[in-house]
C-alpha cells in the first residue's frame, strides 16, 4: 500500500496533468442524447458536489489520533477533485441547458449511510461503493454520446477514479488490520450486500442512459462486480496488497472482455 504522503504528492502532480477539454465547441449534444442522459447526468453530478465536510472531519480526527497529517491532506485534495467533477458536470449541463438540482434520493440515501455513525471506516466503505460503481458508469456514459465534450470529461474523471478507488480501498485495509478472519469475513459481506444493493439502484434510476451506452442488465452487473472484486483484493486485510505500481499519470478505465 502506498502511503498518505505518496497519495498527497499524487494529488497535487495530478491537478495540475488535467486533460484539456474542448469547451470552445459550445452545446454538442443532441436532442435524443438530452432526452436519454439528462436526468442521469443531473443526479451524478449532485453525488460529486458534496462538501465533503463530513468525510474531512473523520479524517482530521484520525490524523489526530494516529499523527498521520498526510491522510488529512491528502483527503482534501480527494474531495477537490470531486468537486471538480461536479464543476465540469456542471458545466456541460448549464452549457446544453439541462437544470442543475441540489440532491436526489440516491444521493440524499448515500449521505445518511456515510453520516449514521462517526466512524472512518464506514464512511470510506460507503463512499468506495459509489466510486467503484462511478468508474462502470463513466465508462458507458461515454459511450452513450457522441459529444466531444462529455466523452473527453468523462476520460477524465476515468483516469481520476481509477486512483480514487484505490485511495480509499487502502484505508479500509489499515483500519481492519489485526482482525480475525471471522469478523472481517463480517465486514466484507456487509460491503457486498451494500454493494448489491447499489447495483440494482443505480441500473433502476439510470437503466435509460445505460442502456444507450449498449449496455443491459446482465452486461451492466457483470461489469460492476468486475471492478467490485478488482478493488476487494486491495481493500481485504487477508490478502496481500503486493507491490503497487508508481503514481505516474493515471490509467484509462478498463473494462473485463
Amino acid at each position: 500500500m502506498r502511503c498518505s504522503l505518496e497519495w498527497r504528492i499524487y494529488f497535487e502532480a495530478n491537478a495540475q496533468a488535467l486533460l484539456s477539454i474542448p469547451w470552445q465547441i459550445g452545446p454538442d449534444l443532441n436532442a435524443a442524447e438530452i432526452s436519454a442522459l439528462s436526468r442521469s447526468i443531473s443526479e451524478f453530478q449532485a453525488g460529486e458536489s458534496s462538501e465533503g465536510r463530513h468525510l474531512f472531519g473523520l479524517a482530521r480526527d484520525y490524523a489526530s489520533k494516529t499523527g498521520d497529517l498526510e491522510y488529512l491532506k491528502a483527503i482534501g485534495l480527494f474531495i477537490a477533485e470531486e468537486q471538480r467533477h461536479a464543476r465540469d458536470l456542471g458545466r456541460v449541463m448549464t452549457m446544453n441547458g439541462i437544470p442543475l438540482v441540489k440532491t436526489t434520493f440516491t444521493d440524499r440515501a448515500f449521505r445518511r449511510l456515510r453520516h449514521t455513525h462517526r466512524k472512518l471506516e464506514i464512511s470510506v466503505g460507503v463512499l468506495i461503493t459509489a466510486e467503484i460503481i462511478a468508474k462502470v458508469y463513466y465508462l458507458i456514459l461515454r459511450e452513450a454520446t457522441q459529444s466531444a465534450i462529455l466523452r473527453r470529461l468523462c476520460d477524465q474523471i476515468l483516469q481520476d477514479e481509477v486512483r480514487h478507488v484505490e485511495f480509499q480501498a487502502e484505508q479500509p485495509a489499515r483500519l481492519r488490520s489485526g482482525r480475525g478472519k471471522v469478523l472481517s469475513g463480517v465486514t466484507i459481506a456487509l460491503q457486498r450486500f451494500l454493494y448489491f444493493g447499489t447495483v440494482l439502484v443505480v441500473w433502476v434510476f439510470h437503466r435509460a442512459a445505460i442502456r444507450r451506452g449498449g449496455c443491459a442488465f446482465n452486461r451492466w452487473r457483470k461489469l460492476c462486480w468486475f471492478e467490485f472484486e478488482r478493488a476487494l483484493g486491495t481493500s481485504a486485510p487477508s490478502q496481500s496488497p503486493g507491490a503497487a505500481p508508481a503514481l505516474g499519470t493515471p490509467p484509462a478505465g478498463q473494462e473485463p472482455r
